[in-house]
């Protein structure tokens, strides 16, 4: 699976192995399933593998704690996932589980799909979290994030994935390209007026919801061109864009949601010049 697109985020994650401070619970959240489980179990591997003595974001995929995860029966690796919900019995035995001790200094746990957890299930998973053990690490995935208990979320450092299993490619939208760049053309000149102009222009939650989702392809095409020389700037472009994403699958109205997307990009003084590149 190629990750080029999700840079910034391997880099992070890179930083903290090597520094040894992995954080006890980090929240997952991507659109494509297949993707984001990939990216965990690369992850996961990362942190086991015997050959990776650099701490890289890397696996040899040969070591026999590589080959135990990806068989699925490496001790200290418990995934719990359901097709329907996710019970709270299920979580007091994965706790149950995590009581005994690690083999190799480490256990994660991985919860699949959080949005499907009971309110009995996520408020149990709430005290595990509350109560974090320096041994154990919790991986927790899903797509909508809006569906998860602020009080989970907080406990977690969140992972934003924007990569995908397939080159997905958004059709062309010409009129909608030309909205974005002459957007970005005024927003270069007088912000406050291309906040006006972009608040004119998309209209519908169909137009807004077109519209992020072109901006997300924009910077994904960015870091896999490596055309990004400010990339501090570009990622916290990209927070935005992934809030917005999450506000608008949360049913919150498309207009505040640009009009908050815009007042931001303004407010944080971000460059948007490399939007219309490509």
């Amino acid at each position: 699976m190629n990750f080029s697109k999700d840079t910034i985020v391997i880099k992070s994650l890179t930083n903290t192995l090597k520094t040894d401070k992995l954080s006890h619970a980090y929240l997952v959240v991507g659109e494509d399933s297949l993707y984001s489980d990939e990216f965990i179990l690369s992850f996961v591997k990362a942190i086991f593998c015997l050959e990776n003595k650099d701490k890289e974001f890397y696996s040899c995929e040969n070591c026999k704690n590589c080959n135990s995860i990806n068989h699925g029966n490496y001790v200290d690796f418990y995934k719990l996932s359901s097709e329907t919900s996710i019970k709270k019995d299920e979580i007091q035995t994965l706790k149950s589980d995590l009581s005994v001790k690690s083999f190799y200094g480490k256990k994660i746990y991985w919860i699949k799909d959080i949005e499907k957890m009971t309110e009995q299930a996520a408020n149990s998973l709430l005290k595990f979290l509350e109560e974090p053990e320096d041994d154990i690490i919790a991986i927790l995935s899903c797509k909508n994030i809006s569906a998860i208990l602020p009080t989970i979320i907080s406990r977690c450092q969140q992972v934003k994935l924007i990569g995908h299993s397939e080159n997905i490619e958004i059709e062309q939208n010409e009129e909608l390209i030309t909205i974005t760049n002459e957007y970005v053309k005024r927003y270069m000149r007088k912000p406050h007026l291309a906040n006006i102009y972009l608040l004119e222009k998309l209209k519908s939650k169909d137009e807004v919801v077109e519209f992020f989702n072109y901006l997300s392809m924009k910077v994904s095409k960015s870091y896999s061109d490596e055309i990004v020389s400010d990339v501090v700037n570009v990622s916290k472009v990209q927070e935005k864009i992934l809030q917005a994403q999450v506000d608008l699958n949360g049913n919150v109205n498309a207009t505040l949601v640009l009009e908050k997307f815009a007042f931001t990009i303004l407010l944080d003084n971000n460059n948007l010049e490399f939007l219309t590149r490509g």
